[in-house]
C-alpha cells in the first residue's frame, strides 16, 4: 500500500508544524517515505538529522518508542524523540538512519547483505524480553495483551470496529473462494497451533520498506507497529512467505545462513516444521483480512494462493 491511510500532511504543513512546535531553526524538510499508515519527511536542526512522521495511529510511534530498549549493533532502532498530536493525528520525532530499503536490494547486494540480515534475526530472537508480559502486539508499556500464543493467533478471524480493517469479513465475502480458502486455513491453523514455543520478541514486517541498509549492513530497523511477543520463527516464516513478491531475493539462502548460524551455536528450534507452518497461516490469514479491507482482490487470490502452497508443502521444507 502506497499511501498513507488519511494522512494528508505535505512539506510546507510539515515545515510550519515543525517550526511552531519543534524548532524555529528547522531547515530541508523534505518527504522521504509513506506507508500504509503514516507519511514521513525529513529534516535538520543545526548539525541533526532527524525525521518527523504524521499518522493517525499514536500507539504506532509509541511501539517505535518502546523498541529502542531493543537497539543492538546488529539491531539498530532510531531513537524516538518526541510523540505529540498534530492534524488531527499524531506525530513523532525520531533520529534519522540512512540507507536502501532491504527490499529493494538487487540480487547481488541481497547476497553481500544477508550476513547482516542474519545477525539482526538473532539479534530478535535474543533481546531480552523477560521485564514483559504477554503474548502479540505490544504497546508503548510492554504489554501485550494475549495470555498464549495460540490465543493470539487464533484471533486472526475476528472482525470487530476497533480495528483499523474493520468490516473486512463482509468484503471478504464477495470473493467465494477466498472465503473458503480462509475458512480452511483457519481450520488448519486451529488443528496445529502449540503453545509449548518459548517466547521472543519478532518484528512481524520486515520486507516492507521498514529496514534499511548501508554497505551491505543494516543500518535502521523501524515502523514496529507489528511488533510482537512470540515465535522468533515468525519474521523467517515473514520473508518465505512474500518471496514471489521479491522474485530477485534468494530467501532460501538466507534460511540456510540462517540454520548455519544455528547449528554453529548448537541451536536447533523444536517442531520447527509445524511451528512454521502455523506462522505461513496466519501471515496469510491476515493478510486475507487486510487485502479485502481494501479491495485488493488481485493480491488477496494471490496471498490465498501462496498461503495454501506454503502450509501444503511445510513438512517438505
Amino acid at each position: 500500500m502506497s499511501q498513507a491511510q488519511g494522512v494528508t500532511v505535505d512539506a510546507t504543513q510539515a515545515q510550519t508544524f515543525l517550526a511552531a512546535q519543534f524548532d524555529p531553526t528547522i531547515s530541508d524538510v523534505e518527504q522521504i517515505g509513506e506507508g500504509a499508515w503514516s507519511r514521513c519527511f525529513g529534516f535538520r536542526r543545526g548539525d541533526e538529522k532527524l525525521v518527523v512522521r504524521f499518522g493517525n495511529y499514536v500507539d504506532d510511534f509509541e511501539n517505535d518508542q518502546r523498541a529502542s530498549i531493543y537497539n543492538a549493533v546488529d539491531l539498530p532502532v532510531p531513537q524516538v524523540l518526541a510523540i505529540g498530536p498534530a492534524f488531527g493525528g499524531y506525530y513523532a520525532i525520531s533520529t534519522r538512519v540512512y540507507g536502501h530499503p532491504l527490499d529493494h536490494l538487487n540480487c547481488e547486494d541481497w547476497q553481500a547483505t544477508i550476513p547482516s540480515t542474519v545477525a539482526m534475526l538473532e539479534a530478535l530472537r535474543m533481546a531480552d524480553v523477560s521485564k514483559t508480559t504477554g503474548w502479540g502486539g505490544w504497546g508503548g508499556d510492554g504489554t501485550a495483551p494475549y495470555t498464549s500464543w495460540s490465543q493470539f493467533l487464533l484471533m486472526v478471524n475476528v472482525d470487530t470496529p476497533e480495528r483499523r480493517n474493520y468490516g473486512w469479513r463482509q468484503k471478504l465475502a464477495q470473493s467465494p473462494a477466498d472465503e473458503e480458502t480462509f475458512t480452511w486455513g483457519y481450520a488448519l491453523l486451529q488443528q496445529i497451533v502449540d503453545d509449548a514455543i518459548p517466547r521472543h520478541l519478532y518484528h512481524a514486517d520486515l520486507m516492507n520498506r521498514n529496514v534499511l541498509v548501508q554497505d551491505h549492513k543494516i543500518s535502521g530497523v523501524f515502523d514496529w507497529g507489528c511488533g510482537c511477543y512470540g515465535d522468533h520463527l515468525y519474521d523467517l516464516a515473514w520473508f518465505e512467505f512474500w518471496a514471489p513478491w521479491y522474485p530477485e531475493k534468494d530467501i532460501a539462502a538466507l534460511r540456510s545462513a540462517l540454520e548455519s548460524r544455528w547449528r554453529e551455536i548448537g541451536y536447533e528450534p523444536h517442531n520447527k516444521i509445524a511451528r512454521l507452518q502455523a506462522c505461513y497461516l496466519h501471515i496469510g490469514l491476515d493478510h486475507l483480512a487486510y487485502n479485502a479491507w481494501l479491495g485488493d482482490w488481485a493480491t488477496l487470490s494471490a496471498t490465498a494462493e501462496q498461503m495454501r502452497v506454503l502450509a501444503a508443502g511445510a513438512d517438505q521444507r
